[in-house]
């Protein structure tokens, strides 16, 4: 039986999971590289370009009983619409050479993170929240800190590193709101077990994506057809 303890520990071990990976990791060895950089910015670019969608979509598919969620969702949308943008700025800030992020494709861990956002958008609404509160407190608790550190390590203004240093201002606290929006949406076991293996496989597949990023080239995806 799942329950809403069994997903907020889904979520704290996911978050606290998420420096384990070969990126930050890097970062903390002082062995991290303007390469390394832009190609993690190049595979975050879909997930943020395509993840305010995928909040629409489950916001979309939420059951009438779940107003809270839906309005949460569809709010949540519009606020992360732009965000792509400081990923594009911080390339073009920092001298990447690469193409134009919008004319390639997402890298294969990328593409499943995004993949399992529209699955779970589509067969479990509510559970796109689960989502949201691993990623939202990712921002909270390591944005900051490791975006501080890959500005001290390269030597990157503000102006270069908006992204990682804008979400982590902006996350912390988000993922109370998460939590608030959950707990005064009706749910069954069936709903908390969704959020639960929503949240534990989030932080698998982020987690992943940084893994990727530290072998993944400047210009990284192959160019979209067109």
């Amino acid at each position: 039986m799942s329950d809403r303890r069994t997903f907020h520990d889904a979520v704290a071990e996911a978050v606290s999971a998420f420096p384990r990976n070969a990126l930050c990791q890097r970062i903390d060895a002082g062995t991290v590289t303007i390469t390394d950089y832009h190609g993690l910015l190049r595979t975050l670019f879909h997930q943020t370009f395509e993840g305010p969608s995928t909040f629409a979509l489950a916001g979309y598919h939420c059951d009438p009983r779940h107003v809270d969620a839906k309005a949460y969702l569809m709010h949540h949308a519009d606020e992360e619409k732009e965000h792509w943008r400081w990923v594009i700025n911080d390339l073009r800030a920092t001298g990447d050479g690469g193409p134009d992020p919008r004319e390639t494709f997402p890298g294969p861990a990328t593409q499943s993170y995004v993949a399992f956002n529209v699955y779970t958008a589509v067969r479990a609404p509510v559970a796109r929240l689960g989502i949201a509160a691993v990623l939202e407190g990712i921002g909270g608790r390591w944005g900051g800190e490791y975006g501080g550190r890959l500005c001290a390590r390269l030597g990157l203004s503000r102006a270069q590193a908006s992204f990682f240093l804008s979400h982590g201002e902006l996350d912390k606290g988000h993922v109370e709101d998460v939590f608030r929006v959950i707990d005064a949406t009706e749910l069954g076991p069936r709903d908390w077990a969704w959020l639960a293996h929503a949240a534990r496989t989030a932080g698998v597949l982020y987690r992943a994506m940084y893994d990727a990023a530290a072998v993944t080239p400047p210009a990284a995806g192959a160019p979209a057809a067109g």
